[in-house]
């Protein structure tokens, strides 16, 4: 699916609160049916059973999951040629695996991998509207795919089918008929139609024949790949041919990605247990856990070998054109890798507490640990288990305290299973996991605080998850104990069953004390106004920036965000239910993104909407990934220093205006900053004139009077018969970077074209003191897109341009602006999506404005007002 042209960035995927309510839901119904199909048999039973799997099966399994996805691959060829993007295809192979690596074990795969496919596919050019087409494409060939074996399946086997299901033959007979009816109009499109389809803002290209049959060619590969895999490992006398097992898989399948569970872990497995009753419960859960670690695990751990791969390359420093495209590819998904895998960690330590050991780890044991060690020591990695599950969140964050953390509680879990009853696969977890991390120690630099990160809902209900399967697990495993309340106090080697309850009730206990702490905690007060020292700071910063913007921080009306070194900070103010971001993190360009989370997480604690206003393209992705929506405010006129001349037909009109000014006497001067106090008194006369026939001083993206403020910068005046008649205060950023004005006022005795006269001048000074180039402001809602399939906003910002001339120069500012011949860049406005963004945008306005009653009562198009907005 592809949508209309449009500018406007890509913004991250936004996932409904009742999929997530709806996935906790099925998982809990899942691990009751679970454990009530199971309850007759122990653990030792299952893997038993597991350990009984001929190798010639797991070789074919195997074999049959490396088959799927490459058919995976297939997907992504299909869908990146149809977007109209061409790529070898060694790079989409590479990109494909690994997103659905990913994909197939956190679930919500077009999200989770298309989170990833969006890193990749950027970094080789595609753009936002490509890539969500090989993301919607993928989809549907998966549906596609799904419908026409499914229906096949159903029509073949409808009896048997209809007495699986409990439904009548007849009517499963029909649905296989409807499933293969919408694949039948799916071809239909693509042999009759030419036109591409259009649903409100979406179109929607229709296929050519050629790849609609491609289409259901590799999805029924892929599924007949994967459904042959799960059936090879079946036990022997299942009863069930392979047609109506591929039926069933299917409907299981299908249900697992409805249910937003990561990986359909349990809805899966539940499903299965439910249509094919002839398979004895524990036969059938060790072929499919099976399947679980050939289908699931061994890619996810490939691609985090691919990871550890890739950074001894980095160190050894040059490689091949695919392992180069890889390092640059996997270097964007190391911390969300990294973050899994040790999450994965964590749960491995909590589960390997919830289950006997079956081995002879203990009769080896006993002769060298003594019994309160091994006792201690699986209480202590139940809780570091549960460290791991939290700390995870912080390297999914890239802070370099979890990384620390994690390093010292790997290696914790790795003695400590060890200690427990000598599990030395949990141990080589630990190990890898770590040899991992290690090797990717570059990807966390980030020196934010981990005891402030804020916690997704989907990372609080995958913790959630794994408590309750690890609950979940003491109850199955010791079932057949008979309780009682000296049970806890039992202490014996074979005593596992209360070693298990005490470890659950300890990982609980630390769980629930973390989360009570997270609540009650004291919100995070507002930062207060700065103090001399932190304009002093601001000051010091401001010299390695580009941008002129940044100025509007020695105001001092608003709060700054400083990060802990102090080498960058964000300003803000209050206004409504948002706090607002007066443009860019301002610093080195490693710590914006920290300062930008740090924000987030500060507005989180107050219960307010992040809004930054007039960020700029360059800026965009740490946006995207604060999971903000874009919208364009208009574009700022940036001017060439170095080629600009009142020469040309061009600029007759500026030429005309600059001679006119010089006519009636205007003469041009800068002051310097230390000698402007001296002129303060007649800039307040000049100020007092002009705000008399206006609406009062502005605030927020605009500076106003103020002569602690005006001190700070040199100031550029026009004199008539010695007299100042108009000034400006000159803002600078970088090593002579950016020249602009702020404050440009007039008196009444200034020459008619005084504005023109004074932006000329100060170009023409800053050409001569070496400025690359000069900012001139932004034009409000310039530059937003006519075409009918343009957003909303864009819609509503013409029709405000159009309507609202009477209040507003938009035009006329624009014109303005144009006798200068500048480059237009746009500025845009991250904010939360749906109405969060219009209460931003009103937020904002009163904000600048003074409040509501003062918007319509402005005279835009002289001053500061028509140089930015």
């Amino acid at each position: 699916m592809q949508h209309g042209p449009s500018k406007r960035p890509a913004t991250a995927h936004h996932v409904p609160a009742w999929t997530t309510l709806l996935g906790i839901a099925l998982f809990a119904l899942a691990l009751w049916w679970l454990h009530h199909v199971l309850g007759q048999y122990r653990w030792q039973d299952i893997v038993v059973r597991l350990r009984a799997i001929p190798g010639t099966a797991l070789v074919a399994a195997a074999l049959l999951a490396v088959a799927g996805y490459g058919c995976l691959t297939l997907y992504e060829l299909l869908g990146v040629r149809f977007a109209g993007a061409r790529m070898p295809y060694y790079k989409i192979a590479l990109i494909s695996f690994m997103a659905y690596a990913v994909g197939h074990n956190v679930g919500l795969n077009a999200v989770s991998g298309g989170a990833i496919r969006f890193r990749a596919y950027s970094g080789q050019g595609l753009r936002p509207k490509q890539i969500a087409t090989v993301v919607a494409f993928g989809s549907i060939t998966f549906g596609l795919g799904a419908a026409f074996l499914l229906g096949l399946s159903l029509i073949e086997n409808g009896r048997l089918s209809g007495r699986l299901l409990h439904l009548d033959p007849h009517l499963v007979v029909a649905a296989g008929a409807a499933l293969l009816c919408s694949v039948f109009v799916y071809f239909v499109l693509a042999f009759m139609r030419r036109e591409s389809l259009q649903f409100g803002p979406f179109v929607v290209p229709v296929l050519k024949p050629h790849v609609a049959f491609a289409q259901i060619g590799v999805a029924c590969g892929d599924l007949l790949c994967t459904a042959a895999a799960l059936y090879w490992l079946l036990p022997r006398g299942s009863g069930i041919g392979f047609t109506a097992f591929a039926g069933l898989y299917l409907i299981a399948i299908t249900a697992g990605v409805v249910s937003s569970v990561p990986g359909g872990v349990g809805v899966f497995e539940s499903v299965l247990f439910l249509l094919m009753p002839s398979v004895p419960p524990d036969r059938l859960l060790g072929s499919l856990l099976a399947y679980r670690a050939i289908y699931y695990l061994v890619p996810f751990t490939v691609a985090l070998a691919m990871l550890g791969a890739h950074e001894v390359w980095v160190h050894r420093g040059s490689m091949e054109r695919m392992l180069r495209f890889g390092r640059a590819w996997l270097v964007a998904v190391a911390p969300r890798a990294a973050a899994l895998a040790v999450f994965g960690a964590g749960a491995v330590l909590l589960f390997s507490g919830a289950t006997p050991d079956i081995g002879r780890h203990f009769t080896l044991l006993r002769h060298f640990v003594p019994l309160p060690v091994l006792e201690f020591s699986h209480l202590l990695g139940s809780a570091v288990g549960v460290a791991l599950l939290v700390i995870a969140h912080g390297l999914y964050r890239r802070l370099s305290t979890a990384w620390w953390l994690t390093m010292w509680l790997l290696a914790a879990g790795a003695v400590l299973s060890l200690l427990k009853g000598f599990d030395y696969q949990d141990a080589l977890v630990m190990v890898a996991v770590g040899a991992v991390l290690l090797l990717a120690r570059s990807r966390f630099p980030r020196r934010a605080s981990l005891l402030e990160q804020r916690f997704s809902v989907r990372w609080v209900v995958a913790l959630v998850i794994v408590l309750a399967t690890t609950a979940w697990l003491v109850a199955f495993s010791y079932r057949h104990v008979p309780y009682a309340n000296d049970l806890w106090w039992e202490f014996a080697l074979r005593a596992e069953a209360p070693r298990s309850l005490r470890a659950l009730l300890l990982a609980v206990i630390l769980a629930a004390v973390y989360g009570l702490w997270r609540v009650l905690r004291p919100a995070v007060p507002l930062v207060s106004a700065p103090t001399e020292s932190d304009l002093e700071r601001v000051e010091t910063i401001l010299r390695s920036t580009g941008d002129t913007t940044a100025n509007l921080a020695l105001l001092g009306d608003k709060n700054l965000l400083f990060n802990e070194a102090h080498s960058a900070f964000l300003m803000y103010q209050v206004a409504g239910g948002s706090w607002i971001a007066m443009g860019d993190p301002i610093g080195p360009v490693a710590e914006r993104e920290p300062l930008a989370w740090r924000f987030v997480e500060l507005c989180d604690d107050m219960a307010a909407s992040p809004v930054f206003y007039q960020v700029t393209p360059e800026n965009l992705s740490i946006y995207i990934d604060l999971g903000l929506r874009l919208t364009k405010l208009g574009e700022e006129a940036l001017v060439d220093l170095a080629a600009f001349s009142l020469e040309g037909a061009v600029r007759s009109d500026l030429r005309q205006a600059h001679r006119r000014a010089e006519r009636d006497g205007a003469r041009f001067r800068v002051i310097p900053r230390d000698a402007v106090a001296s002129v303060m008194p007649r800039l307040r006369e000049i100020s007092d004139e002009w705000l008399a026939e206006r609406s009062g001083e502005k605030g927020f993206s605009l500076g106003y009077f103020d002569p602690s403020y005006l001190r700070r910068f040199d100031c550029a005046v026009v004199e008539r018969d010695g007299l100042i008649v108009a000034f400006a205060n000159l803002w600078s950023a970088g090593e002579r970077e950016e020249l602009s004005v702020d404050l440009m006022r007039y008196g009444d005795t200034a020459p008619k074209s005084v504005i023109d006269y004074l932006l000329v001048e100060c170009m023409t000074w800053g050409h001569r003191a070496g400025y690359r180039r000069f900012n001139l402001g932004m034009a409000p809602l310039a530059g937003l897109e006519v075409h009918p399939l343009a957003p909303a906003w864009h819609k509503v910002g013409r029709l405000v341009q159009r309507y609202g001339e009477e209040f507003y120069h938009f035009e006329g500012l624009r014109k303005f602006k144009e006798k200068f011949e500048p480059l237009w860049r746009p500025r845009y406005l991250a904010a939360p999506g749906g109405l969060s963004m219009a209460g931003a945008l009103l937020d904002a306005t009163n904000l600048i404005s003074g409040g509501p009653r003062r918007v319509a009562g402005r005279e835009p198009g002289t001053g500061e007002e028509a140089r930015k907005e």
